[in-house]
């Protein structure tokens, strides 16, 4: 995708790694409930994010959305590896 001047590579969408792998949910809550043991407070996934600024409560909930997403991540790879392969691994990389 080209934006802003920036074309992304190997960009790697969690949703798509977990329908390859046919986790039975495909959402990041899921996928961090299911690798990290912790389930992540959804209340602002619909809340309009272009408002400026964004009230402290939205802040912490961007915080605690991506603060396991690495770990999460880790835990996918290592599984698509495991399961499908190389080919897998490359197959959700955008």
């Amino acid at each position: 995708t080209e934006d802003f001047g920036l074309y992304v590579v190997n960009c790697f969408d969690t949703f798509f790694a977990a329908k390859a792998l046919r986790y039975p949910a495909l959402s990041l809550a899921h996928l961090v409930r299911m690798h990290c043991g912790v389930v992540l407070d959804k209340k602002h996934q619909l809340s309009d994010w272009r408002q400026r600024p964004l009230p402290e409560e939205m802040l912490h909930y961007a915080r605690c959305d991506t603060h396991y997403l690495l770990t999460a991540y880790d835990c996918i790879r290592r599984d698509l590896w495991k399961s499908l392969g190389k080919e897998g691994l490359e197959n959700v990389l955008d």
